[in-house]
């Protein structure tokens, strides 16, 4: 299940949501794989504005020495 369009009560459209193995493979975070492999859950669905803020939240975390 790569790719998840689902629809509410309302017959609203929801935030497309895809899994880590889709995420990993897309393009779009193709120089973050690794970030993603670490952070994300193998059994739960991300959408794209999710992905960026995990990313941009790891990116902005201070490195101890």
């Amino acid at each position: 299940k790569w790719l998840n369009l689902a629809k509410d009560k309302k017959n609203e459209t929801k935030e497309v949501t895809f899994t880590k193995e889709a995420l990993l493979g897309s393009k779009k975070y193709i120089f973050q794989k690794d970030i993603l492999n670490t952070l994300l859950k193998d059994n739960k669905e991300y959408g794209f504005e999710e992905v960026d803020k995990i990313i941009e939240d790891f990116k902005k975390t201070k490195i101890e020495e």
